[in-house]
């Protein structure tokens, strides 16, 4: 299995060809997860906004097996949002905006998140997948800063106890996408 950087694969002189054998092969549950790796993940990799890596296999044919997106971005947690054993957590980081009275950290958000769900595929197993996701996350604040990574997801009790497996804790909020779909935030210490 090889993992690489989207941004890598695109310098190649045969990149965006690779990309395209890749990704079309890719199926997900999800069609937003879908949609913006086959759509959007080469414009936002070219602009900078977010980093895609790819886990695929090379053999007799190019088979992604998943991928996940990180970018940077502010997490704003209201305290009445937070169980007292959040706050006290969130606290070693930042402390309370008085202004807006709600907590602004910089955190790493692990915008996409997705496995391979075609019957031609190998795939990869969602918590292998995730582990990858986190050892980058950690690189990632080691390099920089802060502490805390987050994600969005759609409120279904199947995907909400995966991530909590995965050590994420559930904030009490709700978010709209631009699709309008209902989403919950998550986060968890690094």
């Amino acid at each position: 299995m090889q993992i690489n950087l989207l941004s890598n694969i695109l310098k190649e002189s045969d990149g965006e060809l690779l990309f395209k054998l890749l990704s079309d092969s890719f199926i997900s549950k999800n069609k937003d997860v879908e949609t913006f790796l086959k759509e959007k993940s080469v414009q936002s990799t070219k602009l900078c906004t977010s980093a895609t890596y790819l886990l695929y296999k090379l053999d007799s044919k190019a088979d992604l097996l998943g991928y996940f997106t990180l970018a940077t971005k502010m997490l704003t947690i209201k305290p009445e949002s937070l169980t007292s054993s959040q706050a006290k957590v969130i606290k070693r980081f930042v402390s309370l905006d008085s202004d807006t009275n709600t907590y602004r950290l910089p955190a790493v958000l692990l915008a996409q998140f997705g496995r391979n769900f075609s019957e031609n595929s190998v795939s990869i197993k969602g918590a292998e997948l995730m582990k990858v996701a986190l050892e980058r996350i950690e690189k990632a604040v080691l390099l920089t800063s802060g502490k805390i990574t987050f994600l969005e997801c759609e409120l279904k009790e199947k995907l909400i106890k995966f991530y909590e497996n995965c050590g994420f804790r559930l904030l009490d909020n709700v978010i709209y996408s631009n699709t309008s779909k209902e989403l919950i935030q998550m986060f968890r210490v690094i």
